[in-house]
């Protein structure tokens, strides 16, 4: 049955390995392009009397307004960022029992609540059968998610125990709030970040470079849904770019990374190429 809330409007959010990209300029253009051949036999002429698909590309055009060094570094093959001092803050959190049902952690503001078993809701991590299970598998989850609060850190487990590193180098209290909801789980507040005196970008010509081996999934999720509701997500499995740039010094224009992102078959599962929904 027809549904006028069928028809979706509305701009997205990109996340490229898990990590949001930020605002975009113009809008994100994705095109599927499908080739074919078409048969002819003699007898009917040149009346075509079937067609096989003989390939499909997928790409996705997103261009960047944060034109961040850390931007260019994710967008730009051979591109390495160069840092003089500073360091990145880290915590940890400590499983110090197997939670309860229902136990919680506060990570940035987004509430992970532990389960014996997973009712589908948003921000659940079931608990393992030890503290070292369970700290794995809330590891897993925080490295996952797309939540922008959450992915401004790697999680690393360790020993029972999660240990947060912020992405990027930042001064002390430009950090992440880390809270224990029950005795279950303690942690150690983030501290140690410290600004880098200088940073820069260098590109070489990456001359060479295989764009499958480095590619990452590239997600573009409605910015009128919540992060957790994944339903109308374009996500492809595996993307890269070759890196472009579109910088123009004027006084009502700004500089933006036009990046275009390729897909490739994901040949280890049966060479998908794209989805679309959770």
């Amino acid at each position: 049955m027809s549904d006028t809330k069928n028809v979706k409007l509305g701009v997205c959010k990109v996340f490229y390995d898990g990590k949001d990209l930020g605002y975009t300029q113009g809008g994100v253009t994705v095109t599927v392009k499908t080739d074919t051949h078409k048969v002819n036999i003699d007898q009917f002429g040149k009346s075509t009397v079937n067609e096989f698909i003989m390939s499909r590309d997928v790409t996705a055009k997103v261009p960047l307004a944060e034109t961040t060094l850390a931007n260019l570094v994710t967008i730009m093959p051979g591109a390495t960022l160069v840092t003089v001092g500073g360091s990145a803050a880290t915590g940890k959190i400590t499983v110090a029992s197997v939670p309860a049902d229902g136990d919680t952690v506060n990570v940035n503001g987004s509430v992970i609540t532990f389960k014996t078993a997973s009712t589908g809701a948003a921000n659940e991590v079931v608990i393992g059968v030890s503290v070292s299970a369970t700290a794995i598998a809330l590891a897993a989850f925080l490295n996952a998610s797309v939540a922008a609060n959450i992915s401004v850190a790697t999680y690393v487990a360790v020993a029972g125990a999660v240990n947060v590193t912020y992405d990027t180098l930042s001064a002390a209290g430009n950090t992440m709030t880390l809270v224990a909801g029950q005795a279950s789980v303690t942690v150690l507040a983030m501290s140690g970040g410290a600004a880098p005196t200088s940073q820069s970008v260098e590109v070489t010509t990456a001359i060479g470079t295989s764009l499958l081996d480095i590619a990452k999934e590239l997600r573009l999720h409605p910015m009128a849904l919540p992060d957790s509701d994944k339903s109308e997500d374009f996500v492809i499995p595996l993307a890269a770019t070759a890196g472009a740039l579109e910088f123009a010094y004027e006084v009502e224009k700004e500089r933006i990374f036009s990046t275009e992102f390729s897909g490739f078959p994901d040949s280890a599962n049966g060479g998908k190429l794209f989805r679309v929904g959770a």
